[in-house]
This record gives structure tokens, C-alpha cells and sequence, in this order.
């Protein structure tokens, strides 16, 4: 009795979309856990060290501590039009400088928000001054790093659960497919399903072939069951099911192109597979 093992060219296939899903997965979760938060942090320093030069320009380097930093963020953003206002005023003076301060400060609490760093332990200053000169002297020869958008990093995480899901599906579809055994006995043309049931051409009513250029078959039985097969993962399944075509009850043989009597038995097979690559 002949036993049907996997397709090597969908397996092959398979196994391409599996590394290149997995290889997206790989590469959102390091965006995700280093390149991102990295750059967050960077884009929150350059904000904290312009908030801590505005503080100081206004005057209020010794009170830049901001010890509920969701509050403020909260009230800032409030008054974000309001001071954006007072801050292009040239007649305002001090005003207008206090209003620069306070919008770099939403700058950089926004930017600690996009890092998950906001709280009190990353916007207090032991000796405000002393940080200042700290991340001038660590900028120096530095360019302004692009801030991070809201989604920057939420989006990696998609990428990690299109990544791994699609190829957790993958491993599971391979490992399911071969699992499943399709069986055939020559002398009596049996098909034995992976279910355990036997078909033979005497059960066959009808060898559906709507769906064949898409390797898909569907066998409907006399009693008024059907069985549909999956012609691409496992071979030679479809050679199998032609032969037991051949001895259902009214079947009657296509006409041949003469153009095509040299054609070996397996050309049917390729054709449809570079019909299904170029479509026309």
C-alpha cells in the first residue's frame, strides 16, 4: 500500500514564509526592547537638557524639579495654546521666557510618556545645575536624535505578534499536515483517508474539479457525503485520484490536443502550478 508524504515545493514554500515571519518577529521585538527605547531615551535627554537651558534662561533652574509629573504634564497640556502664545510675543519679556520653559517641559515629559519613564524618579533633580553641564559636556559633538512618535514603539509590538503568530501557525500547519496520511491501495484503487475511511470508484458520484487549477478537489460520494483534498501539500495524491477517476461510472475520457500527445503524465500538474504564478 502506497503512502503520500509532503510536497517538497510547498514545503519549501512554507518554509520561506516561516523564516521570513519569524525573522519579522525577531526584528520588532529588538525594535521594541533596545533600538527604540534607545533612541527614546536619547530623544528624552536632548528634551530634558533644552528644558533645563530654558529653566535656566528664565530664571527657574533651581525649582526645574517636577515631583508629580503627571500632573503637570496634564496641566501643561491645558495650556499648551496659551503659552505658545505668550512665547512668540517679543514684548513680553520674562513672560515669554516662562512660557518657552514651560513648553520644553511638556516636551520632555512627553517624550519620558512615549519611554515609560515618567515619574518622579526621572524628573527630580538633586543639584539641577550639575545636570545641566552634564548632558551639555555628553552632546557636544552630538546632532538632535529624532524623537519617537506616540506609536513608534507600540507598533513594534505588532510586528513581534504578526511575526511569531504567523509563524507559530506555520510550524503547527506543517507539523498537522504531516501528521495526516492519505493511503492507497493499487489492486483494488482504495483510497484510505487520514479519518480512516475507505473510498473506492464505486463510491464516487462525482470528482468535482471547480477548484482545480487551485490544486483543490472535492470527491462526493454516492451516499451523499464529500470529501474535499488538498492536491498541493501531499503527493502523489492527485495522480491517485485521476486513476480513480477513470473507473467511476459515466466517466468519459477529455479530448486530447494533439499538440500536447508528447506531454509527460506529470505536465498537467506543472502547467496549472505556472498558470497559478502568471495569471493571465
Amino acid at each position: 500500500m502506497q503512502e503520500t508524504r509532503i510536497n517538497n515545493k510547498w514545503s519549501v514554500k512554507i518554509a520561506i514564509f516561516f523564516v521570513a515571519l519569524a525573522g519579522l518577529g525577531l526584528w520588532g521585538l529588538y525594535d521594541a526592547l533596545i533600538k527604540y527605547p534607545a533612541m527614546g531615551e536619547a530623544a528624552a535627554e536632548w528634551a530634558e537638557r533644552e528644558y533645563l537651558a530654558a529653566a535656566q534662561d528664565s530664571g527657574e533652574l533651581l525649582v526645574a524639579s517636577v515631583p508629580d509629573p503627571d500632573a503637570a504634564m496634564r496641566d501643561l497640556r491645558t495650556q499648551k495654546e496659551s503659552l505658545q502664545l505668550e512665547s512668540s510675543s517679543a514684548a513680553a519679556g520674562g513672560q515669554a521666557r516662562r512660557a518657552i520653559t514651560r513648553l520644553k517641559r511638556l516636551e520632555w515629559l512627553e517624550s519620558l510618556t512615549i519611554i515609560g519613564q515618567l515619574s518622579a524618579e526621572h524628573t527630580t533633580f538633586d543639584d539641577p545645575q550639575d545636570r545641566l553641564e552634564t548632558l551639555r559636556t555628553e552632546h557636544e559633538n552630538l546632532n538632535q536624535p529624532k524623537p519617537l512618535a506616540a506609536y513608534d514603539i507600540p507598533m513594534q509590538w505588532v510586528f513581534v505578534v504578526v511575526g511569531f503568530g504567523g509563524a507559530s501557525y506555520l510550524a503547527y500547519l506543517m507539523v498537522n499536515v504531516s501528521r495526516r496520511k492519505y493511503r492507497y491501495e493499487e489492486e483494488t484503487h482504495t483510497l484510505k483517508l487520514p479519518t480512516g475511511e475507505s473510498i473506492t470508484p464505486d463510491h464516487i458520484a462525482e470528482v468535482d474539479k471547480r477548484k482545480w487549477d487551485k490544486f483543490i478537489v472535492v470527491l462526493r460520494l454516492k451516499d451523499g457525503s464529500s470529501h474535499r483534498l488538498d492536491l498541493l501539500r501531499y503527493t502523489p495524491l492527485e495522480e491517485w485520484i485521476l486513476e480513480m477517476e477513470k473507473l467511476t461510472d459515466g466517466y468519459e475520457a477529455p479530448e486530447e490536443d494533439e499538440s500536447s500527445d508528447e506531454d509527460a503524465p506529470g505536465d498537467e500538474t506543472a502547467k496549472r502550478e505556472d498558470q497559478a504564478a502568471h495569471p493571465s
